[in-house]
Protein backbone atom coordinates (compact mmCIF):
# COMPACT_ATOMS: atom_id res chain seq x y z
CA UNK A 1 0.00 0.00 0.00
CA UNK A 2 1.52 3.62 -1.45
CA UNK A 3 0.56 6.79 -0.79
CA UNK A 4 1.17 8.94 -4.05
CA UNK A 5 1.52 12.51 -3.40
CA UNK A 6 -1.32 12.64 -0.48
CA UNK A 7 -4.36 12.74 -3.51
CA UNK A 8 -4.35 9.15 -4.44
CA UNK A 9 -3.95 6.02 -2.50
CA UNK A 10 -3.28 2.67 -4.09
CA UNK A 11 -2.94 -0.52 -3.31
CA UNK A 12 -2.44 -4.22 -4.94
CA UNK A 13 -4.76 -5.76 -1.90
CA UNK A 14 -7.58 -7.06 -4.13
CA UNK A 15 -9.59 -7.73 -1.00
CA UNK A 16 -9.52 -4.39 -0.15
CA UNK A 17 -10.03 -2.61 -3.27
CA UNK A 18 -13.17 -4.28 -3.58
CA UNK A 19 -14.11 -3.86 0.00
CA UNK A 20 -13.50 0.18 -0.34
CA UNK A 21 -15.24 -0.11 -3.43
CA UNK A 22 -18.34 -1.58 -1.58
CA UNK A 23 -18.97 0.87 1.13
CA UNK A 24 -18.80 3.79 -1.57
CA UNK A 25 -15.37 4.43 -2.63
CA UNK A 26 -15.00 5.23 -6.21
CA UNK A 27 -11.89 3.49 -8.03
CA UNK A 28 -10.40 6.22 -9.95
CA UNK A 29 -8.04 3.93 -12.16
CA UNK A 30 -6.04 0.76 -12.19
CA UNK A 31 -2.15 1.19 -12.71
CA UNK A 32 -0.46 -2.21 -14.24
CA UNK A 33 2.76 -3.22 -13.06
CA UNK A 34 4.36 -6.72 -14.33
CA UNK A 35 5.92 -8.80 -11.10
CA UNK A 36 6.80 -12.06 -10.35
CA UNK A 37 7.99 -15.11 -12.32
CA UNK A 38 5.70 -14.96 -14.62
CA UNK A 39 5.93 -11.56 -15.46
CA UNK A 40 2.29 -11.15 -15.21
CA UNK A 41 0.55 -7.77 -14.37
CA UNK A 42 -0.42 -6.73 -10.97
CA UNK A 43 -2.95 -4.64 -11.09
CA UNK A 44 -2.56 -1.02 -8.25
CA UNK A 45 -5.87 -0.08 -7.54
CA UNK A 46 -6.54 3.95 -7.37
CA UNK A 47 -8.80 6.07 -5.52
CA UNK A 48 -8.70 9.64 -3.99
CA UNK A 49 -7.05 9.77 -0.98
CA UNK A 50 -8.79 11.84 2.01
CA UNK A 51 -9.28 11.00 5.68
CA UNK A 52 -12.37 9.15 5.09
CA UNK A 53 -10.91 6.64 3.50
CA UNK A 54 -7.69 6.33 5.42
CA UNK A 55 -10.47 5.42 8.05
CA UNK A 56 -12.12 2.46 5.90
CA UNK A 57 -8.33 1.41 5.10
CA UNK A 58 -7.68 1.43 8.92
CA UNK A 59 -10.99 -0.55 9.76
CA UNK A 60 -10.43 -2.83 7.03
CA UNK A 61 -7.05 -3.49 8.44
CA UNK A 62 -8.68 -4.68 12.09
CA UNK A 63 -10.68 -6.16 10.80
CA UNK A 64 -13.69 -4.05 12.01
CA UNK A 65 -15.44 -3.06 8.69
CA UNK A 66 -18.57 -4.69 7.23
CA UNK A 67 -19.58 -5.02 4.24
CA UNK A 68 -22.85 -6.52 1.69
CA UNK A 69 -21.44 -10.04 0.88
CA UNK A 70 -23.32 -9.66 -2.76
CA UNK A 71 -22.07 -6.46 -3.75
CA UNK A 72 -18.80 -7.42 -1.83
CA UNK A 73 -17.94 -10.56 -4.54
CA UNK A 74 -19.38 -8.24 -7.69
CA UNK A 75 -17.04 -6.07 -7.04
CA UNK A 76 -13.99 -8.49 -6.39
CA UNK A 77 -15.04 -10.59 -9.52
CA UNK A 78 -15.06 -7.45 -11.09
CA UNK A 79 -11.40 -6.19 -10.43
CA UNK A 80 -10.14 -9.15 -10.87
CA UNK A 81 -11.69 -9.62 -14.21
CA UNK A 82 -9.94 -6.05 -15.15
CA UNK A 83 -6.42 -7.33 -14.19
CA UNK A 84 -6.75 -11.00 -15.49
CA UNK A 85 -8.18 -9.50 -19.23
CA UNK A 86 -5.04 -6.95 -18.80
CA UNK A 87 -3.16 -10.34 -19.02
CA UNK A 88 -4.96 -12.28 -21.47
CA UNK A 89 -6.14 -9.83 -24.16
CA UNK A 90 -4.23 -10.63 -27.64
CA UNK A 91 -4.03 -6.83 -27.66
CA UNK A 92 -2.32 -6.24 -24.19
CA UNK A 93 1.18 -4.96 -24.56
CA UNK A 94 1.42 -7.60 -21.92
CA UNK A 95 0.29 -10.65 -23.43
CA UNK A 96 3.81 -10.49 -25.95
CA UNK A 97 5.75 -11.29 -22.45
CA UNK A 98 4.83 -14.69 -21.87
Amino acid sequence: MEEKKNKTYETRELSLAATLMTVGFELTGINYQVEGQNNRPIGYFLFENNRELGEAVQQFWAGKLAVEPRTFMQNLRGLRSQTNSKYKSPNSEFSKMS
